[in-house]
């Protein structure tokens, strides 16, 4: 018990030593997908690296990029934060508009929410890297190219350094001018790690152990309910997880074992229920219900076009 009560301890102060920690997130629920290619990610990924930085004074710990959406974790003032984000919006913005019949959705906005206590900032962490591997079955956190979360308590080798790029290389890779990022950068694929301009150490300090963040990710499911409720975030439970609220659904509201045994009007009022309740997305409700995609998508319209 003293030794948990060490590392609580060490944690909290990394914490206090900081400043301001803050949840910076743009809406998923309504917003279409806009990042669709690789080099979209490769582009967006570099454009982060550049904004974070160019501005003084944060200390990122924590992101991830969705095809339609981001989370990110940093500690900052509030006007530095916004300062951030607007520089990557403006240019990703930018980046798109030079694409025909492509454009960054209005719903691209910035969403901030202030972390006051451990607890929360551990809870959002845990959250941002779930995202990636929420959505896509094919990979796990610690997987996920888009982000932090493979870099989390995962030694991953990387030998490649910027400035083994000559300047031609850059300006493609910036898409503009180069912008004289420190050489020391690392990379990874075409694109710079997040640990060059993201301090991992300082977000797994903000944790007892690799264990406690492990169970983190894959058991507290109902914080992350409330949390996706709150941020009117996308789908946020994986397939297995999701099964089992369905069972839940099943016996408390149908007396029934299995989705076999439902009526048809049965099953699309549970589809609802996933789809409402627990932000499933289209391609979930089709594979625990066993429908067509073209059922969900006839009650979810909004949803088919992401």
């Amino acid at each position: 018990m003293k030794e948990f009560y060490h590392f609580d301890s060490v944690s909290e102060r990394e914490f206090a030593s900081c400043g301001r920690w803050w949840h910076l997130y743009t809406p998923g629920n309504e917003t279409c997908a806009f990042l669709l290619t690789r080099d979209d990610f490769v582009y967006a990924m570099n454009l982060l690296a550049r904004c974070v930085e160019e501005v003084d004074g944060i200390i990122v710990i924590a992101f991830e990029l969705m095809n339609n959406h981001l989370h990110l974790v940093a500690a900052g003032e509030e006007d530095a934060l916004r300062n951030l984000f607007e520089r990557f919006r403006r240019r990703l913005s930018r980046y798109l508009s030079s694409m025909v019949g492509r454009s960054l959705p209005k719903e691209f906005c910035l969403c901030m929410k202030e972390i006051h206590d451990l607890k929360s900032l551990r809870n959002v962490i845990a959250y941002t890297h779930r995202n990636g591997y929420v959505v896509n079955p094919a990979v796990t956190p610690f997987s996920y190219p888009w982000g932090t979360g493979r870099y989390y308590y995962n030694d991953v080798l990387l030998h490649c350094h910027l400035g083994d790029y000559d300047d031609r290389a850059v300006r493609a890779m910036f898409k503009g001018r180069n912008p004289h990022l420190p050489n020391s950068f690392l990379m990874e694929d075409g694109y710079v790690a997040p640990p060059s301009f993201c301090d991992i150490s300082k977000g797994m300090s903000l944790f007892k152990n690799a264990h406690q963040y492990f169970q983190m990710l894959s058991r507290d499911v109902e914080a992350y309910m409330e949390m996706a409720m709150e941020l009117s975030d996308s789908e946020f439970l994986t397939d297995s997880e999701l099964f089992g609220k369905v069972i839940s659904i099943l016996n408390k509201k149908y007396s029934v074992r299995s989705v076999s045994e439902l009526s048809k009007e049965q099953t699309m009022q549970v589809a609802r229920d996933l789809h409402y309740d627990f932000k499933a997305s289209n391609g979930q409700i089709r594979r625990i219900l066993h429908l067509s995609q073209a059922e969900v998508d006839s009650l979810f319209p909004l949803s088919a076009q992401k």
